[in-house]
């Protein structure tokens, strides 16, 4: 990962971060939640009756890791919002990429970082190829949320856990993501600056593509993979074949990719 150390800056020589998380959905609304709930500078943007609720009665956080909690976030469309962000979670689905290009190139400063948090590999490179005055990093999240209902996100388990960093021959000051991770950290969510992004962000595609196929096999939703028997050692089967179709170029060690995104 190509980082600046000659102009690293140290956490407390930054400023309060300003975090806007676009797309609110399970992924984005959990981290919009959990920074909230530690007192970061967090706005979402969101839309329909999700966005409605929200203004209205706050984003509500149903948690196993935090308990039950209603936030005063500020929300905003993609088109209305006009203020500015230090860093920005893409958190939309992949074929929703382009309807935000807009949006970042709006609200980016020349030190604004942007971290993709979507199950689709490459899509750090790509977001970077649509606005190449702005720094894209990539990124990739382990955790079971979702929409539970108008304004509300329910996340369950005890795994919180995010990934990002930058590709080959993009600068970012190492203060910089340091600073994301600190503020993370004291949010609840298990951070960590990956040294080989491509590398992590593609263990978790496979990790996803592998439990999508058994799904669609056993017809049984994500839940049932996850369980011990038949239906999760399948999934198991098809993690472990997943690095030798793309070359065995993914993983330097023996792990099966379940022991990998466990952790």
């Amino acid at each position: 990962m190509a980082i600046s150390c000659t102009s690293a800056l140290t956490y407390n020589q930054l400023q309060v971060m300003k975090y806007l998380i676009a797309g609110t959905g399970g992924v984005g609304g959990s981290i919009a939640a959990f920074l909230s709930l530690a007192g970061k500078d967090v706005t979402c943007i969101a839309r329909g009756e999700h966005l409605t609720a929200i203004r209205e009665h706050g984003l509500h956080l149903c948690s196993d890791l935090k308990g039950d909690h209603t936030l005063p976030v500020k929300a905003y469309t993609a088109e209305e919002y006009n203020g500015s962000a230090d860093v920005i979670f893409v958190c939309v689905k992949g074929y929703s990429v382009d309807s935000i290009t807009d949006l970042i190139k709006r609200i980016s400063h020349k030190d604004t970082i942007v971290i993709p948090i979507l199950n689709v590999y490459g899509t750090g490179p790509r977001i970077q190829r649509l606005v190449p005055g702005v720094t894209v990093l990539d990124g990739c999240i382990y955790i079971v949320g979702f929409v539970s209902g108008k304004g509300e996100i329910t996340q369950m388990g005890k795994i919180f856990r995010l990934v990002y960093g930058a590709h080959k021959g993009t600068v970012v000051p190492r203060g910089t993501l340091e600073a994301v991770q600190q503020d993370l950290e004291e949010s609840g969510i298990k951070a960590e600056i990956s040294p080989d992004i491509n590398r992590d962000t593609f263990v978790k595609w496979s990790f996803i593509s592998a439990m999508a196929v058994t799904g669609a096999y056993y017809d049984v939703p994500m839940g049932e993979v996850q369980k011990p028997g038949k239906i999760r050692d399948t999934s198991l089967a098809f993690q472990k074949k997943v690095p030798l179709w793309g070359g065995n170029w993914v993983l330097s060690s023996k792990k099966t990719l379940w022991s990998i995104t466990s952790k």
